[in-house]
């Protein structure tokens, strides 16, 4: 049930994102953020990627001056507002995923690469550890390696990113200087 409460206790639960909202009872607005906010972390932290963390303060801020903007605005307007999800099933079910279809094998190829290196850090390299199967200054290098794997990736795949972003302006560019020539040549016959 959607009540205003406290304003001093709005704005402490605030500092956790989603708390604040839920404490004024907009408990699908707060699961959201809450939510949100979390994925992000785990996310970011299990795969050790710290430039996804990015993310969580700008969740943070908009989270809490969201929370901070709705408790302090008049009576009459606080209580005309909804409780809604960031995201619904609904959305999501109408969402236009044709992007996945498109690039099936690419994304196929980015799950299995996970995959992979989730295994190789949890089992193997436990096994590694666990067993001595190879001397310490070889396990050091390893375990060094795929500790920093995940960067390395994410590096090899913006330097690709911008390569085909470059290429694929270039390749426009001449498009529209060929069709530019066409229709010059077209005025010089008439």
């Amino acid at each position: 049930m959607i009540k205003k409460r406290s304003r001093f206790w709005t704005v402490i639960f605030s500092f956790l994102p989603g708390a604040g909202h839920m404490f004024n009872g907009f408990m699908k607005l707060g699961i959201s953020f809450m939510g949100l906010f979390f994925v992000v972390l785990a996310v970011a932290s299990f795969l050790n990627i710290g430039a996804l963390a990015f993310l969580a303060p700008v969740i943070w801020f908009y989270a809490f001056f969201d929370c901070i903007n709705r408790t302090f605005q008049d009576d009459e307007e606080f209580y005309t507002q909804e409780d809604y999800f960031l995201f619904t099933i609904d959305q999501l079910a109408n969402y236009d995923f044709g992007f996945i279809k498109r690039k099936s094998l690419i994304i196929g190829a980015a799950l299995v690469a996970v995959g992979v290196y989730s295994l190789w850090n949890n089992v193997v390299m436990y096994l590694i550890n666990r067993y001595d199967f190879l001397p310490r200054e070889v396990y050091s290098a390893i375990y060094n390696l795929s500790s920093i794997f995940p960067q390395l990736v994410i590096g090899v795949l913006i330097i690709w990113a911008g390569v085909t972003l470059i290429l694929g302006k270039k390749k426009q560019i001449e498009i529209r200087e060929k069709e530019e020539g066409v229709n010059a040549d077209d005025c010089d016959q008439e």
